[in-house]
């Protein structure tokens, strides 16, 4: 297998693992119709406010524990874990982004 076939098979590999624990998140941090729950708590506790942005500010926080993890264990067991959290939380700011994006557009 050339390198570029298995660059290309890894990505396409971790894309489905990243699918699988987004949905086992999903689960996590929802409650009823609200999929952004604990991420909504969190900015109405921290903030007092519930808004996409301030969601979005929660959600750094969860993103800085992976990162501090990263910078103070280099290449460890747990490595592989926080990559795809952090991929995960990537994922749901994009959503918050569009969201507070599409609310914005109404605004004017």
């Amino acid at each position: 297998m050339t390198e570029h076939n298995e660059f290309t098979s890894f990505i396409d590999d971790e894309l489905e693992r990243v699918g699988d624990l987004f949905a086992e998140k999903q689960q996590q941090y929802s409650a009823g119709a609200d999929p952004l729950s604990n991420f909504r708590t969190g900015a109405l506790l921290e903030h007092r406010d519930g808004s996409y942005e301030k969601m979005y500010e929660v959600a750094k926080g969860y993103l800085n524990k992976h990162i501090a993890f990263l910078y103070d264990h280099g290449i460890v067991d747990k490595t592989e874990e926080s990559l795809r959290d952090m991929v995960v939380y990537g994922l749901i700011m994009l959503y918050m982004v569009k969201k507070n994006q599409e609310l914005a557009q109404v605004k004017e």
